[in-house]
């Protein structure tokens, strides 16, 4: 099918040029056609929503009046004027709820319109919707207004049936156009062909005659276009082909004299000729030629056979097909390398060149060639391509870059792996200096380094390079290598060349450079790492303390961090680090050391600076971090930091200059952070703080080790009913390094000061609920401490909700002590905690009632089951009718509030009994029972 369709385009120039023309028209009024259609369907489906939007307003304005008083004889009878209204299909009136009010039919009047597209109007918006809109219909609906009040719609339906038909129409039109463009296109191409093609038919007549063999005639055509030009120009070559045949026998002539020539002369070589007839397969073998194969005149027929028979089975397909290609193509020499049996059985090896002779149809038919014995230069060429091989495999197989050189310093040879490391190929780096290809330099100097090839000829010996050597290969890369080089020698032992080995260690010292500096910097921020920062404060404050010079170091914390990290994420918080470092970096000088120390703390030290200086260095910096404004996804925060100042000198008293910066720092941040305190070794603040930061190590290392260990101490009910059920309360104690017990008085402020009392609560949480769920603990109630800190810890109520998930019962028998000064300064955080885990039925007492200042009137807000009273008014209440009036007030308004209290410090019975008179629901004291190990 497809040839044939190809035979009908191809058959001639004047069909070609036919349906080509034909094919234009057609594709021309095709997309004329399509276009006019389109634009037309276009136009008809615009003018038709125009029509339905335009109805819909006229059945809209005419019709407020007789929706607006339900008159529906009014409504009826615009819907009716309507009907004239060409493609009109259905018209209608509705309220906000879809009931039709007016209809064309009006079986459907008092229906409500539940269809899918008709309850898109339900509480629309009063505009007008175009809710149908295809190729068949057009449905719009048009709000009733009155007064800016929607009360109605006004709906239409308009076919587009009519659409169709005029488009078929213009359809058929263009069709019966582009029919008549085709039929006079065709007459129009068929008129031109047959003058073009005439002339045409007259130049291939003349063609054949030439190739036939006619030289004399020539071909007149008087044409001014090209085909007279290609007249012209055949004329032309017929007269050069004349010329051109008489030149060639001329050369042929002249060949067969040189041919006869050579025959005589090789026949007086060394070499064997043979002279092969093809068309009759005779072969003349000179004398020669048979003897390098040990055979006399009469042992080797002249025939091809002879050779084919004598030549070694692996090589005679390629020998064959070798003179094949040489008679097809005449611009070729015939070579071949091959062997040939000896007539004592061996194999010698035969170099043969020849040249076949060619007819005047360029046809072989004669081949004459020699034959050269070359096994002795074939034998030696073996056993140095062996060794070649054997060098050049070792090169090519070793990971490292190997390039040789002449006596001159000029490169010989290169191995892949130098190839790729200097970005030149062996054939453009042959006989190139060194320096030209191998350009090196030092890596940190950048100054050029001597050639080591140039040093190893003077020297006689091998030469290494230094750690730091740099190559610049020919694209401009920089390549870090290790090489050396040694001297080749010949046998007489002179230099004759150098080998130099070298490869590519950037790798290595890429990541030698990176854990260097990762080392030395912080990951986050990119200042100076801790481990840097300590070994210089060291050094510093060495020579400081032996009167050598005088530095001051500032310590750094951001007040605002935690807020950030809570409000926005950690990853905001990263980024608020590394923007509040650069700004230190830009603000500070350029002999100092800035690091991150860890967290939202920074160290700068001020080398060679006195205290006057650095306290106005520290104050620009305060200003510059409380100015600074910090934004993240619409959040916007004011940052600010507080900072330490500690002088290095001779006079500094503890070697330890970061501990004393730190803690006035810490002070800064007491006395209302965003501000700037130094270290003053008289400041009795600052020794506290400094006893309480050596805690601090001691309760991090017993937090490590678990040397906490749990008390308990009974707390006794007072009515005259017994006691329902064992009721604890849980006391912590470190145990020191030294096995011995720490009372909480001594680590407990320095834990809740530094935040780590949440680290403690945890311990305390957990042991305390394996310890209940003990069965021999069942009938205990365990009355359990919280600090401040963990009321707004969200890890460690996950931890008590996942507990009393598994174990439900343990609600019960569970009672959180908190303080009132914590419950009070954590207000949010203390409610929404106690509110959650009153759903899991735990109580809650609030310990040291009454030191607090508003003690009374957080009793509406907080949800707590118990009132601990604090101690100070139970201890003197016998002497103290203060303390006494207090501790009554107490438990008259808690029995108000239906709180139960329990009174602490009970030393004595009298105490006791007192407490039983005035209505003290439980007692706690060393009058009681001194604290035991749980």
């Amino acid at each position: 099918m497809l040839q044939s369709l190809k035979q009908l385009w191809t058959a001639s120039i004047r069909r070609q040029l036919m349906l080509g023309i034909a094919l234009v028209h057609a594709v021309l009024m095709t997309i004329f056609v399509f276009d006019l259609v389109s634009r037309q369907s276009s136009f008809l489906v615009d003018e038709s929503r125009k029509q339905a939007i335009s109805l819909a307003e006229t059945l809209a304005a005419n019709g407020t009046s007789w929706v607006l008083a339900n008159d529906y004889i009014g409504m009826e009878e615009v819907i009716h004027s309507q009907h004239s209204f060409p493609s009109l299909r259905y018209a209608m009136f509705t309220d906000l709820h879809g009931q039709v009010l007016a209809f064309t039919d009006r079986e459907q009047v008092g229906r409500y319109a539940s269809d899918p597209i008709s309850v898109q109007l339900i509480e629309s918006p009063s505009e007008t919707r175009v809710l149908i809109d295809n190729q068949l219909l057009i449905d719009v609906a048009h709000p009733i207004m009155i007064k800016q009040r929607h009360i109605g719609w006004a709906r239409v339906g308009i076919s587009r049936a009519g659409i169709a038909s005029n488009l078929e129409v213009v359809t058929n039109e263009g069709l019966l156009y582009t029919v008549l463009a085709i039929a006079v296109g065709v007459l129009f191409a068929w008129v031109m062909s047959r003058g073009l093609t005439q002339d045409t038919r007259r130049l291939a007549a003349f063609a054949n005659r030439i190739e036939s063999g006619e030289r004399k005639e020539h071909c007149l055509l008087d044409r001014p276009d090209e085909l007279g030009q290609l007249a012209y120009d055949m004329n032309r070559m017929l007269d050069t082909l004349v010329e051109r045949e008489q030149e060639v026998v001329a050369m042929h002539t002249q060949i067969l004299a040189d041919e006869e020539r050579l025959r005589y002369a090789l026949e007086g070589s060394n070499d064997g000729l043979w002279d092969w007839d093809i068309i009759n397969d005779q072969v003349y073998y000179s004398p020669r030629w048979k003897e390098m194969l040990g055979y006399r005149a009469q042992e080797v027929a002249n025939t091809f056979a002879s050779w084919e028979e004598r030549v070694h089975p692996d090589d005679l397909p390629k020998a064959l097909a070798s003179i094949d290609a040489h008679m097809l193509d005449a611009s070729k020499s015939l070579e071949i390398l091959h062997r040939l049996r000896h007539k004592d059985g061996s194999w010698r090896w035969i170099l043969s060149r020849a040249r076949a002779l060619r007819n005047t149809q360029g046809k072989p038919y004669r081949m004459v060639g020699t034959h050269v014995d070359v096994t002795e230069q074939k034998r030696l060429e073996t056993v140095l391509s062996e060794e070649r091989e054997r060098a050049l495999v070792t090169l090519h197989s070793i990971g490292d870059g190997v390039i040789t050189t002449f006596a001159d310093a000029r490169i010989d040879y290169l191995n892949p792996v130098a190839e790729i490391l200097t970005g030149w190929s062996k054939e453009d780096a042959h006989l190139r200096s060194l320096e030209e290809v191998f350009p090196i330099v030092d890596e940190v100097t950048r100054k050029p380094i001597d050639n080591p090839v140039e040093r190893c000829l003077r020297e006689g010996q091998v030469v290494g390079l230094g750690n730091h050597t740099l190559l610049i290969n020919r694209k401009g890369k920089e390549i870090s290598i290790e090489d050396s080089a040694a001297p080749i020698r010949n046998s007489l032992g002179q230099v004759n060349g150098v080998v130099l080995v070298f490869h590519d260690v950037s790798e290595a010292r890429l990541m030698q450079r990176k854990i260097e500096h990762q080392a030395m910097h912080d990951g986050l921020t990119g200042l100076w790492s801790r481990t840097v920062f300590d070994r210089r404060l060291s050094e510093l404050t060495q020579e400081a303390l032996q009167g050598e010079g005088e530095h001051v170091l500032v310590y750094i914390d951001l007040d605002q961090f935690k807020v950030v990290n809570d409000t926005v994420g950690h990853v905001a918080g990263d980024e608020l680090l590394k923007q509040v470092a650069t700004l230190l970096q830009q603000h500070s000088r350029g002999s100092d050391l800035l690091a991150r120390l860890g967290g939202d703390e920074f160290g700068l030290l001020l080398i060679g600076c006195d205290i006057e200086n650095a306290v106005t260095i520290a104050e620009q910096l305060r200003v510059l971090l409380a100015e600074f404004p910090f934004t993240w996804e619409n959040h916007h925060f004011q940052i600010g930091a507080s900072f330490g100042i500690a002088l290095i000198n001779s006079d500094l008293p503890d070697p330890n200059a970061l501990s004393l910066a730190d803690l006035a720092c810490y002070s800064a941040k007491d006395q209302g952070r965003n501000r700037v305190h130094v270290y003053q070794p008289d400041d009795q603040e600052l020794t506290e703080r400094r006893s309480e930061m050596q805690w601090v190590a001691r309760i991090k290392s017993a937090l490590n080790e678990e040397r906490f260990v749990l008390y308990s101490q009974r707390i006794l009910s007072l009515s005259h009913e017994a006691n329902k059920h064992d009721f604890r309360e849980v006391l912590v104690r470190m145990v020191d390094e030294d096995g011995q017990i720490v009372a909480p008085g001594q680590f407990i402020p320095a834990a809740e000061r530094y935040d780590i009392m949440s680290k403690i609560d945890e311990i305390v949480l957990r042991r305390a609920c394996e310890w209940l769920m003990q069965p021999q603990n069942t009938h205990v109630h365990l009355s359990i401490n919280l600090s401040g800190g963990s009321l707004g810890n969200r890890l460690i109520l996950n931890s008590i909700e996942q507990q009393l998930t598994h174990n439900p019962e343990l609600g019960q028998r569970i009672c959180f002590e908190i303080t009132e000064t914590a419950a009070i300064g954590n207000l949010r955080e203390a409610l929404a905690f106690m509110r959650r885990l009153k759903k899991r039925r735990v109580s809650f007492a609030l310990d040291d009632f009454g030191s607090g200042l508003s003690s009374f009137s957080y009793l509406k807000t907080l949800p707590v089951d118990y009132l601990k009273i604090d101690g100070c008014f139970v201890r003197d209440l016998l002497d103290d009718p203060v303390d006494a009036a207090m501790v009554e007030s107490i438990s008259r308004v808690s029995k108000e509030m239906g709180i139960e209290t329990i009174a602490e410090f009970v030393e004595n019975q009298d105490v006791l009994d007192w407490l039983t008179v005035v209505g003290v629901d439980y007692g706690q004291g060393y009058g009681i029972e001194k604290p035991r190990p749980l």
